[in-house]
């Protein structure tokens, strides 16, 4: 997957979903935390979505020099150190 074969739109798209999936498992993380059904299960999707979504939007706003990916990695940073600091 290059900045050549790759629109800057499909990327960030995908960056912003994965910081709405982060988001959500975080409401849910903190909703429940009694409820160690849901706690777990939040947790892993919320800090993996938060990787791939930081390491994704940080590597194509390196490679293409777009200010709009580089703020979805920052956003996405955010989420990650959420997850760094309640796990």
């Amino acid at each position: 997957m290059t900045t050549q074969t790759t629109s800057p739109e499909k990327i960030l798209r995908f960056a912003v979903g994965c910081v709405v999936v982060s988001s959500v498992a975080a409401a849910l993380f903190v909703l429940f935390r009694h409820a160690g059904s849901v706690r777990g299960p939040a947790a892993g999707l919320g800090i993996m979505a938060a990787f791939i979504g930081s390491g994704v939007a940080g590597w194509f706003a390196f490679r293409a020099r777009d200010c709009r990916l580089t703020a979805a990695a920052f956003a996405s940073a955010l989420s990650l150190a959420f997850w760094i600091w309640a796990l």
